[in-house]
């Protein structure tokens, strides 16, 4: 039938409604109702997966049965999504029913991670190697690169300071040396720039953590290898990316007494040391009418701006990406801040046989540094010192033997009286080419250059901050450090495969020199104009002083290593690196360090067939790492010409040479073993996944600085010496999981589990200890161990003290008055001193955990992370600092000392003079350091697409994020994550730079 013609034959009412039924009629041919059933490759329905209509909004999910039905056009795409498996898209043709198949997704587990001088796909890996996930360090309000590792991989500790321009320090897998327990840093093939890394420029990070994954860096890699690279060019157009974040911080505080309250107790404290007979001690204190809160004197609000820029893109031949950093840090305390500038232009490209790039950073940071520690002078200084006081030299207040009987420091004075600031410049570059010799053997030639250059500039002004300090003159200083560091390194890599049998092997041989250069100059008396002073070292009158050092180590290697595969199924690695180092004696300095380790996929064999596993691998691994951190020239002796003398007639002066320090030229390698097996399992497609690690590590020839008598001869310091072994064992576990409910609806949750039990198992020349302060090296004891005095109460009257004694009847402590403190006599021989020192703690957690969470609802994205430590006993600074009044210290709030009156049993009497009360090392100050911290709750809303695209940008992003706000602890100290003291007392809180709360605003936009 001719349609046209039947139309045109109806009546002139007629057409309308004719016209409206075709458009019903074209409509029902362009939408309809579609149904389907979505299943994986075993026939399995997949339950929850999203069909979506691309491009639109329109959606839905399949039931317990796989099933889903849609209103769609015909022509349409079917974008199908789950969890665990790849994409598929399928076109509408027509058809009411589709059977739509999901594969596996095995993107994560063909992943190509960085091992040093290759990459393997991450499901062969056959030692214990940590990924970041560098998608959670977005939304971290982390100033260094270091810091935002917290709590994302098992076995290393990250802990963290709010001190501007201070970087978190990182441990891996405890303590194994008694010199250098950081970490290798390898930035793009160079060796460390991980202080001054901008890390939104961070492509990816990996943590090379046992002895075969890090063998290949030998010597260096004894303490574990963080491998960080940077972000490359891609493919196409150019892509422009910007972030802004606004962050603002604010510091915690003590709950300290304010003068009214401190001087009733301080009056208290005057008292007792009155009746007590305290020498020198007739009367109360004249107290200043001042009401210092020193904390309101010294913290602020801090405000943090960062800002990135960054555009990439290029073709095959030449790729790019370049980025420009800005970020400054407005310190919440007086009158210290960090600045930073950077940028980064990384390139690279292929023609033909040849591969080429090349990455090159600059950095420029200004850090306004603080004088002394803060947390230690809001406690060290009376509230009732004014912060001002014009009749002291410089105008400042402090303490006065009759007003304020106190040597508290005023931190205003300080930061006023001598300012310093620290501009440092860093440039790291490499250059790198590679060449196809044959069809399977590549060459690759890296040079990389590292140079730093650091200034330190102080101003000291005249004027006190502190009683009994003297008339210091004004100065100016000027510190110079500059370095220049060189690595080549020459590289051949094989790869062939053949059948089921696959081969991997890299070969080479790399040279690193390095050069320190440190000068610096003190001139007196400054030039003043009016109330300023020149800051220009010509412009200073006085005497001047002057110096320098250098520093030079070089050292050489050949390394090699051969990944083995065969079936997919068994894998096997060896790698051996030999090194020789200009630090250690010419007899000794070439080490050889070798590791092995292999793995079985057991999934992949034709026996496991177990529908819910998808993957299965156990390893195992054995090797031995090395470590050479000490001086640049210990084994050498050095010549003083410190020595005068004078001679003959007339009279001469002629100088002297002595050697000053004794040294040692049977240095040898510290080496570290390791012994490590684990799995690798993935289950349900993917969406759940366990990681769990055993390690053993003894680490021996340890490199210290043993003290000798000066009658020996030796008065320039303790020689180097190769003393003494330790052992870390522990237990490692990463469980990760990912699901999808609904198609707009997704979230994952992942959770580390780290052990350590660290272990003295011998120190050295016959030594079976070691003491410091707070703590004791023991043979069979964990480094660290709190080696104090143990206090068993108080003593309530006269009678108690007359009836403690020891098993000969001798009177213990006959001195003691009620309210003292008792003392346990350890040994028993009748006396309070050092020999009743005893260990009572154990700075090490029973375990430490790491848990991030996130899920993302259409356009929202949430992710809450956290981590704690549990089991390790603290040692309080604040409170030993606060101690009983024993020198005028401000004490905290609440505090309940003994009196006849209200004899309590844990807290004695206070007095002023007497300080056997308030001594530091007694358990007193133990405290449970256990915690878990929620360190970041971030929230996000990407623009809708269709809202984005008018704007012609292809993504939107704002955010909030929390960080710090949240602490469960029974710790009474300020923060307890805190970046401890040294080696031997590493659970000793010295009152340190706790870390600040914060809320950060974010924005992100890309075109």
């Amino acid at each position: 039938m001719n349609f046209s013609m039947f139309f045109t034959k109806r009546k002139a009412w007629q057409r309308p409604l004719y016209s409206l039924l075709c458009m019903m009629c074209c409509c029902s041919l362009a939408f309809g109702q579609i149904s389907g059933r979505v299943t994986d490759e075993a026939g399995e329905a997949v339950i929850g997966a999203s069909v979506r209509e691309k491009g639109t909004s329109n959606a839905a999910a399949t039931d317990v049965d796989g099933k889903f039905s849609l209103n769609v056009k015909t022509g349409a795409i079917l974008e199908v999504s789950f969890i665990g498996y790849e994409k598929a898209e399928v076109k509408v043709d027509g058809r009411s029913f589709y059977e739509i198949i999901l594969s596996q997704d095995q993107t994560a587990l063909e992943e190509l991670v960085v091992i040093g001088y290759g990459t393997v796909k991450k499901k062969d890996l056959t030692g214990a190697v940590s990924v970041i996930n560098t998608q959670a360090l977005r939304d971290r309000n982390s100033k260094d690169i270091v810091s935002s590792l917290q709590g994302l991989a098992s076995g290393v500790t990250v802990t963290s300071s709010g001190l501007p321009g201070q970087q978190a320090s990182v441990r891996i897998r405890g303590l194994g040396s008694l010199t250098n327990n950081n970490p290798l840093f390898i930035v793009d093939g160079m060796i460390g720039g991980e202080a001054h890394l901008n890390p939104a420029d961070v492509e990816s990070i990996q943590v090379l953590k046992d002895a075969s994954a890090a063998a290949i860096y030998g010597s260096r890699a004894a303490n574990g290898v963080i491998i960080i690279t940077t972000k490359k060019g891609q493919e196409g157009p150019m892509k422009v990316q910007f972030d802004a974040n606004l962050s603002i911080t604010d510091l915690p505080r003590y709950d300290l007494m304010d003068a009214a309250t401190w001087k009733k107790y301080d009056d208290m404290a005057y008292d007792e040391a009155i009746r007590s007979g305290v020498a020198g001690v007739v009367r109360r204190q004249n107290h200043f009418d001042g009401n210092t809160d020193w904390q309101d004197e010294m913290l602020s609000t801090g405000v943090l701006q960062n800002y990135n820029l960054a555009f990439s893109g290029g073709s095959k031949s030449g790729k790019y990406f370049v980025a420009f950093n800005r970020m400054e840090d407005k310190g919440a305390l007086y009158s210290t801040g960090y600045d930073r500038y950077g940028f980064r232009v990384n390139t690279s490209g292929q023609k033909g046989i040849f591969s080429y790039g090349e990455n090159i950073s600059f950095t420029r940071t200004n850090r306004k540094n603080l004088n002394g520690n803060p947390w230690a002078n809001f406690i060290g200084i009376s509230p009732t010192i004014p912060v001002r006081d014009e009749n002291n030299p410089g105008g400042y207040g402090y303490g006065n033997p009759d007003r304020a009987n106190n040597y508290g420091l005023n931190m205003v004075a300080m930061q006023d009286l001598r300012p310093q600031d620290n501009p440092e410049n860093i440039l790291k570059s490499n250059v790198f080419g590679q060449v196809v010799l044959f069809k399977d053997l590549t060459a690759k030639t890296n040079l990389a250059y590292t140079w730093y250059h650091g200034v330190t500039n102080t101003l000291r002004k005249t004027g006190n901050w502190t009683m009994g300090q003297g008339s210091d003159a004004a100065y100016l200083g000027y510190e110079s450090y500059r370095s220049d560091d060189f690595l080549v390194e020459q590289t051949f890599n094989y790869k062939k495969q053949v059948g089921k049998h696959d081969i991997d092997a890299v070969a080479g041989a790399t040279y690193n020199t390095f050069k320190g250069f440190t000068n610096w100059i003190t001139k007196l008396n400054p030039l003043m104009v009016g109330d300023d002073y020149i800051t220009s070292l010509d412009a200073a009158t006085g005497n001047t002083s002057a110096g320098g050092s250098y520093q030079q180590a070089r050292i050489m290697s050949y390394l090699g290593r051969i990944n083995y595969s065969y079936d997919d199924k068994y894998l096997f690695q060896f790698t051996l690196r030999r090194d020789g180092t200009s630090r250690l004696p010419e007899s000794t300095r070439w080490g050889n360090f070798a590791s092995y380790s292999g793995a079985w996929r057991i999934s992949k064999e034709s026996f496991f067939q177990v529908p819910f596993i998808s993957d299965l691998k156990i390893r195992a691994s054995h090797g031995t790492l090395g470590n050479s951190s000490i001086g640049y020239w210990d084994y050498q002796a050095v010549i003083n010409t410190a020595p005068r003398a004078v001679f003959g007639s007339p009279e001469i002066r002629v100088l002297g040479m002595t050697q000053s320090r004794l040294t040692n030229t049977d240095l040898v390698w510290e080496r570290k073993t390791t012994t490590n097996v684990g799995f690798d399992a993935a289950f349900l497609n993917n969406k759940l996944t366990l990681s769990a690690e055993y390690f053993d590590a003894k680490s021996k020839d340890l490199l210290v600085y043993l003290p000798i008598l000066m009658s020996s001869g030796n008065e320039g310091g303790n020689p180097a010496v190769n003393a003494g072994s330790l052992s870390n064992k522990g237990v490692e576990i990463d469980l990760g999981w990912r699901d999808q409910l609904t198609p707009d609806f997704q979230y994952s949750a992942s959770l580390n589990l780290t052990k350590v039990k660290n272990k003295v198992l011998d120190l050295g020349y016959g030594r079976v200890e070691y003491f410091e302060s707070l703590s004791k090296a023991e043979i069979g004891q964990p480094l660290g161990a709190f080696y104090l005095y143990k206090m068993l109460g108080i003593f309530q009257n006269e009678a108690e003290i007359q009836n403690y004694k020891n098993a000969a009847g001798k009177v213990i402590q006959p001195n003691a008055r009620p309210g003292d403190i008792k003392y346990d006599d350890y040994n028993g021989d009748g006396i309070i001193s050092s020999e009743d020192r005893q260990l009572v703690g154990n700075p090490w957690p029973k375990f430490e955990l790491g848990l991030n969470l996130g899920a993302s609802y259409k356009s929202f994205d949430l992710s809450i992370n956290g981590y704690g430590r549990f089991g390790q006993d603290v040692w309080n600074g604040a409170a030993a600092a606060a101690g009983d009044f024993a020198n005028n210290q401000n004490n905290f709030n609440g505090i309940v000392p003994w009196t006849a009156e209200n004899p309590v049993n844990d807290r004695p009497r206070i007095v002023f003079g007497d300080s056997r009360n308030s001594r530091g090392d007694q358990d007193r100050w133990l405290e449970k350091g256990s915690f878990f911290r929620v360190s970041q709750i971030a929230l996000g809303y990407s623009l809708p697409q269709k809202w984005v695209g008018t704007l012609g940008l292809d993504q939107v992003r704002a955010g909030v994020t929390l960080q710090n706000m949240l602490t469960f602890t029974k710790y009474s100290g300020l923060d307890p994550e805190f970046r401890d003291s040294g080696i031997f007392t590493i659970g000793a809180d010295h009152m340190s730079f706790p870390n600040p709360r914060s809320v950060m605003f974010s924005l992100s936009l890309s075109f």
